[in-house]
């Protein structure tokens, strides 16, 4: 029998299923069922079928229009870590993999996914969907409680629009993070019009001869945070196709798959080690001959007091491993930032500002020094500073280490994570990095720091250890985790925050005490420098060897610059 519907706010109360997407309400559940054939007895029907093919239908009896969502008890964010079914390393292998298989002709692009997972506490979704709402604003968004689970989706794809006969599909395929000036490339166009070709493959199966066109092709659409290539495939069934013979056609999409699906899914069953489940699955409604269902990406599900939340990159051959983690990390990180909680490296979801500080015997380095500046971010950001008696006491919980890496961060919350860490004092390789000088949000250190972590990573594996940052006007900045000290003609400079670079504590308690002034630096400078200082809150100060192709002088006056300055933060430790 169905639940009497006592109004949406009760049913929100009471935890009762219901569905909702794009202004449709149903509430009474009447029956929940995998048989598709149960949707040709008419009535309106929510539908979620998983990556893997477990299709549920749920038939609701009270159907309403154009309202809005119901209203829910404030989201709570999380503040656990989200544990990823791949990591790093396993991931860059997976995507090597379909490199090869490429290679090898069995496949000509793959999608490559990981689960992202955390304990709940078991409060319903629909409070996060009511944040999702507000902050990442998705077409196809859907929101769908049942007795065994909860699914809120955030999703900007279209799997399926149907009306009567005439069928509508729209696959995404190539992303751009929306701050970023590229444009798409030939990879991201070529993924999009391999799965054009899937596509129009799949419905040719169920559509008439000569019905099936692409009617929009390869246009740019914009989203919350990012950017996507979109294509519109269209078809007319032909007479007499089933619900059952259209979903076996079409799924699981191609989009969330590869091409040819089939060498593409044995990929997928030998790389992923959990189900996809609910991810790459398709949700939305079916009533009689009509439907709208988006693709369950960007989508959170619970079930059995876990949370999950599933992302993906298509993998061709000019695939490079890591750019295609990033591009995991960026459809994931505005999503889970709404909903909370921290990653596996102790960096928080969403943006923000950070502060970084070493910790000696339990006590962190220069800690009221790095909170003035937080303070200063936070007061110009509009982001909330916690109290320092708060944020001492969360330090205080933290596990000892003889010497550690604190991680401070404000976002959307307040989190922290520690580390043990052992300064290396041998003297660093740096590459000169020009015209990618990005310090973050002008002067203040943000969140998510990819870029120049990034460009560090592409040095790192050419050997060096650090990189010089240059701005397209040939001034010189900072590096990717530190600012830096130049020995020019016997005396010693730093950049000033003008060139771009961001306002580090070391370099603040260097000018202080007069190891070295402020001058513009420029390319043509670097010929004259003599000797060369990284500093930093962790490293202290470490000299430089080799600038680029340079040897550089590393005496008396670089370790004069490390006492000086590990004087002062011992006097800090104690004091």
């Amino acid at each position: 029998m169905p639940l009497e519907d006592k109004g949406y706010s009760e049913v929100m109360e009471r935890g009762a299923p219901f569905f909702w997407m794009d202004g449709i309400l149903a509430t009474g559940l009447v029956e929940v069922t995998s048989d598709i054939s149960r949707t040709q007895n008419g009535g309106f029907w929510a539908a979620a079928i998983t990556f893997e093919g477990e299709r549920t239908f749920a038939r609701f009896s009270n159907v309403k229009r154009n309202q809005p969502f119901p209203e829910a008890p404030k989201w709570v964010r999380l503040k656990s870590i989200w544990k990823s079914s791949l990591d790093r390393v396993q991931y860059y292998n997976y995507v090597e993999e379909i490199r090869r298989r490429v290679s090898a002709g069995d496949v000509y692009q793959a999608n490559a996914c990981r689960v992202l997972s955390t304990p709940f506490n078991g409060a319903s979704l629909d409070s996060l969907f009511v944040d999702l709402l507000k902050e990442n604003h998705a077409p196809y968004a859907t929101f769908l409680r049942l007795p065994q689970i909860e699914i809120a989706s955030a999703t900007p794809e279209l799997f399926l629009r149907r009306d009567a006969r005439n069928i509508l599909t729209s696959p995404i395929k190539g992303t751009l993070d929306y701050t970023s000036t590229d444009l798409f490339g030939v990879k991201d166009q070529s993924e999009n019009i391999m799965i054009v070709d899937l596509m129009r493959n799949d419905l040719s199966r169920i559509c008439e001869t000569g019905s099936v066109e692409v009617s929009d092709f390869l246009r740019i659409e914009h989203h919350p945070g990012i950017r996507h290539l979109v294509s519109d495939i269209r078809g007319t069934l032909r007479d007499n196709v089933s619900w059952d013979e259209l979903l076996t056609a079409l799924l699981p999409a191609g989009s969330v798959s590869g091409a040819p699906k089939h060498s593409a899914l044995e990929i997928i069953k030998r790389n992923e080690p959990v189900d996809r489940g609910v991810y790459c699955g398709v949700i939305g409604w079916i009533e009689g001959d009509q439907s709208l269902l988006g693709l369950a990406i960007r989508t959170f599900w619970a079930r059995e007091r876990t949370i999950y939340f599933g992302t993906g990159a298509g993998i061709t051959w000019p695939s490079d491993p890591h750019l295609e983690w990033r591009e995991t990390e960026l459809k994931a990180n505005r999503l889970v930032g709404i909903a909370g909680g921290i990653d596996e490296e102790g960096w928080q979801y969403g943006e923000g500002i950070f502060e970084t500080l070493l910790m000696e015997a339990g006590k962190p380095i220069f800690l009221d020094r790095h909170l003035d500046r937080a303070e200063r971010s936070g007061k110009e950001l509009s982001i909330e500073i916690p109290s320092r008696e708060s944020i001492r006491t969360a330090i205080g919980y933290l596990a000892r280490f003889p010497t550690a890496r604190l991680r401070l961060s404000f976002g959307s919350q307040f989190s922290l994570s520690i580390g043990a860490y052992v300064r290396n004092p041998t003297p660093l390789k740096i590459e000169i990095v020009d015209q990618q000088l990005v310090a973050g949000k002008g002067v203040h250190k943000s969140f998510p720091y990819w870029h120049n972590l990034d460009i560090l990573r592409s040095a790192r594996f050419e050997g060096y250890d650090e990189i010089l940052l240059i701005n397209d006007k040939g001034v010189v900045g900072e590096g990717a985790t530190c600012n830096y000290l130049f020995r020019i003609r016997g005396a010693w400079f730093t950049p000033p925050l003008s060139s771009g670079v961001l306002p580090g504590i070391m370099r603040e308690i260097a000018l202080e005490m007069g190891l070295a002034a402020e001058r513009e630096i420029t390319h043509l400078d670097l010929d004259d420098v003599q000797s060369m200082v990284a500093i930093s809150s962790l490293r202290i100060a470490t000299p430089v060897a080799t600038l680029g192709e340079r040897k550089l002088d590393v005496g008396l006056e670089s370790e004069l610059i490390f006492e000086a300055l590990w004087s002062e933060a011992q006097s800090d430790s104690v004091g």
